[in-house]
């Protein structure tokens, strides 16, 4: 499924409003929001449900959380990493989960840059606790700046998947590992033509679609990544059969994208 676009083709919310969410939804939505509060209190602005979850589909949950400041918010990172366990722990049934934070300026920033919370925000989110900031959000544009953010660092993300799929021996780990690993080949891949189609998406099968259509030859390894994104493999020899054609195509691809649209290598690039 494409998301839903305005006449100017700027891209629109694809969330669920708070009222449509299952009963179930809610239930962790309200877990997640409590481990928030409890740990930024005062601090915290709002928390909101992305990823396929905010549309009712699927079993898989993220959680942007905005701070009004970043005083006093240290290890976050071992937060977000510990509140996902926590909240996997509390609810089995969910396939996965996770917690991004980022900070007022980092939703609005001063110097005219892409704010990737502030797009997340705008195309897939529901606030579940707070002040919901979409009122403040026009709808998104689908520039190169809104596409750098899943190119910029991708190479060096797959190369460290595919490292790690030597490495590991569990068959729970090459699982997981390679479903990561093709979540973000094909969200980077969708990335380098999604300025072309002017389409968003965060359906791994709607992403090859389009992906194929710019690069007809790598149909069978996008149908093969779009099985992993599901459930992955728990065979380390199937899982770097597929990644080593991955890595045979898509740097060169992410490179010349770069070259062309952000040649400095900025980490983030401004909007216009």
């Amino acid at each position: 499924m494409t998301w839903p676009q305005d006449p100017w083709g700027r891209v629109l919310n694809g969330a669920v409003s708070p009222f449509e969410l299952s009963a179930e939804t809610q239930d962790i939505a309200h877990t997640a929001a409590d481990l928030a509060l409890e740990r930024f209190g005062d601090a915290l602005h709002s928390v909101y449900l992305s990823g396929g979850m905010a549309r009712n589909m699927g079993s898989e949950a993220v959680f942007i959380i905005i701070l009004r400041h970043m005083k006093r918010a240290v290890g976050l990172d071992l937060f977000c990493a510990a509140a996902a366990l926590r909240v996997q722990k509390l609810h089995p049934d969910l396939q996965s989960c996770v917690f991004e934070t980022f900070s007022w300026d980092e939703v609005f920033p001063a110097d005219g840059r892409f704010s990737y919370s502030r797009f997340r925000i705008g195309v897939n989110s529901v606030a579940i606790a707070g002040r919901d900031l979409k009122r403040l959000i026009a709808p998104q544009k689908l520039t190169p700046a809104a596409a750098n953010a899943s190119i910029f660092g991708l190479n060096g993300r797959l190369r460290a998947l595919q490292h790690r799929l030597k490495a590991v021996a569990t068959e729970s780990r090459v699982r997981a590992s390679s479903r990561q690993f093709a979540h973000i080949a094909l969200r980077g891949a969708f990335a380098c033509v999604m300025t072309t189609e002017q389409v968003y998406s965060e359906d791994f099968a709607t992403m090859a679609k389009y992906i194929a259509l710019n690069l007809p030859e790598r149909h069978a390894t996008l149908n093969m990544l779009v099985q992993l994104s599901v459930q992955g493999t728990p065979s380390t020899l199937e899982a770097l059969a597929i990644v080593d054609d991955v890595m045979s195509w898509l740097p060169k691809f992410a490179e010349s994208w770069l070259d062309h649209n952000n040649p400095e290598r900025d980490q983030t690039i401004k909007l216009v």
